[in-house]
Formats: structure tokens, C-alpha cells, sequence
């Protein structure tokens, strides 16, 4: 029987878990204090979904993603329809910070029709409740101009990746295997990644209007 690992239930965690998300923790906790740059690995869908939470927890403005779709799950994680990345998420919207997304492909490849993802459908309950706000204040999600995905490409850069306020950065070295670094304490490659995702942003087209 498959042991599946859940990154927000210590109970399912063995010592190599334990381990590796106590080094995420700590990072994020020095992140002011840093004196030299951190570079972590992050190799596999619980990594991923643990580092999306903190990103979306830990960010003051900002989370920027640029990915391929809105996964809900992959090798049996929960990613995008994971109810502790939504919370992490309202949490940003409660503090004012907004996520904005591009995708290179269809928002859901599970399977659902796009308007009934988990994850938007919290977004928009969320402005719902909020003093009826309008959601794109906090939330926007924009499918990728292709051209754009290939001028990236023509420059040998076949990546995805999300920001943090401009502060630290997820930057996945293989698309297909979840495989990516986490860089603390390099804002010029964090400003870098951000100014990127900026221009894909502006010249994506938007989604959630297409929704109804």
C-alpha cells in the first residue's frame, strides 16, 4: 500500500518530511535576516502545495504564478483544490494582497468545467462576503498569449514560477516532475521573475470575465 504523504497533516509525515518542511519553515522565518542567499529544493507534489500555502501566507502584496494549469491534484496531493492553499489564499485577499495568475493552458485539467474550480469559486466566495469587493482587485487569472510562451522558449527558458512579494521565488526546473528551487535572499532574480510574469500578465487575455 502507498503511503501518501499529506504536507498539512503532520500524522502522515516520516523523518525526510519532517526535515524538509522544518528547513522551508525556517527559512521563511529569516527571511529579513537572511546574510547570504538560500537556495532549497522542491521536488514533489506535497512540496509544492506546502511552498504554494507559504508563498500565499506569507506575502505582505503579492503572489505572482505562472504555470501550466490549475491542477486540483497530482500523484494523489491535493494542489489547487486544496483547502489549505484556499485559506492561505483568503488570508492574502484579508490583508489586502491580491494573486494574479497566467496559465499556458486550460485553468482545470481534472476534468471540471473552469467556472466550478474549487479554487476560483472560494475566490469569488470570498468577494462575495467581503462587502461585496470586486474580485479583481485581489484575483485575476489570465490565460498566456502564445507568443509571448514563445519568446520565453526562444530564449531557452522553459520554466514556470511564482513570486513573493518580489522576495522569494519558486522556479521549477522541470515543468513535468514538480522538480523546482526556492530561492530566500536573491530579490534581483525574485524582481527579475516578477517583471517577466508582469509582461506575460499584460499581454494574457482574461479569463474570469469568460466565466459569467
Amino acid at each position: 500500500m502507498t503511503h501518501t504523504v499529506d504536507p498539512f497533516n503532520h500524522e502522515t509525515w516520516g523523518k525526510d518530511e519532517r526535515a524538509y518542511f522544518s528547513e522551508i519553515d525556517s527559512a521563511f522565518g529569516a527571511i529579513a535576516s537572511l546574510r547570504a542567499p538560500l537556495l532549497v529544493g522542491n521536488g514533489k507534489p506535497e512540496h509544492a502545495a506546502y511552498l504554494i500555502a507559504k508563498f500565499l501566507t506569507n506575502a505582505d502584496q503579492a503572489v505572482r504564478l505562472f504555470s501550466g494549469c490549475l491542477k486540483q491534484e497530482a500523484q494523489d496531493v491535493a494542489l489547487y483544490g486544496n483547502a489549505h492553499i484556499h485559506g492561505a489564499m483568503r488570508g492574502l485577499f484579508d490583508r489586502g494582497g491580491k494573486l494574479t495568475i497566467v496559465l499556458e493552458d486550460a485553468i482545470d485539467a481534472d476534468g471540471e468545467r473552469a467556472e466550478n474550480h474549487p479554487m476560483i469559486a472560494d475566490a469569488r466566495a470570498w468577494a462575495d462576503v467581503a462587502n461585496g469587493k470586486d474580485l479583481k482587485d485581489f484575483f485575476d487569472i489570465r490565460k498566456a498569449d502564445p507568443k509571448s510562451v514563445q519568446s520565453l522558449m526562444d530564449d531557452d527558458f522553459h520554466h514556470h514560477w511564482m513570486v513573493m512579494d518580489q522576495r522569494v521565488f519558486r522556479l521549477e526546473t522541470s515543468i513535468e516532475t514538480y522538480k523546482a528551487a526556492v530561492g530566500f535572499g536573491r530579490p534581483d532574480v525574485a524582481k527579475a521573475l516578477a517583471t517577466m510574469f508582469d509582461r506575460l500578465f499584460d499581454d494574457a487575455t482574461p479569463l474570469l470575465s469568460e466565466l459569467g
